[in-house]
């Protein structure tokens, strides 16, 4: 189960901790500097929604969001290196599509790393590719899924 509550301005710096030490392991397996760790968190916290997935043991996962016209955006999902493989990965993405029929959109986006190890997670959760973007050092994948009816389960696991 997972616990969201929108993050506060004055939570920066928490933010911006646990985004490094949850990228650490991205940035390992491409080689290259995750993305969401080329931010200024400040803009971030006024520009989008970013939910804090805690309990009464800490922060555990990140979801920052961006309502865009045609669809809700997934800037960031992000798990504390402990709670890799536990499935909360799955809860945050599932916190996702809520969030988007909340909001009223039918389309989920987000851009990954042409070599993030999530990409066939990704995939599993109704993900396709849209686009690929060139980039020096990196190959940028623009995805997105259609947002799946209330109860449908999607399969998958970060």
């Amino acid at each position: 189960m997972i616990h969201l509550r929108r993050a506060r301005a004055d939570e920066r710096q928490v933010l911006e901790d646990f985004q490094h030490a949850a990228y650490a392991r991205t940035e390992t397996a491409v080689g290259a500097r995750a993305i969401p760790l080329e931010w200024d968190y400040g803009a971030i916290l006024e520009d989008c929604e970013v939910w804090f997935d805690e309990d009464a043991d800490g922060l555990h996962g990140v979801l920052i969001l961006r309502a865009m016209p045609d669809r809700l955006f997934l800037e960031s999902i992000a798990t504390a290196p402990a709670a890799a493989g536990s499935g909360r990965g799955r809860l945050l993405l599932a916190a996702t599509f809520d969030r988007a029929r909340e909001l009223g959109f039918d389309r989920v986006g987000l851009i990954t790393n042409s070599l993030n190890p999530a990409l066939a997670w990704y995939k599993r959760a109704g993900f396709t590719v849209d686009q690929e973007d060139p980039r020096p050092g990196r190959v940028v994948l623009h995805l997105s899924a259609r947002v799946p009816e209330p109860g449908q389960d999607r399969e998958g696991d970060v």
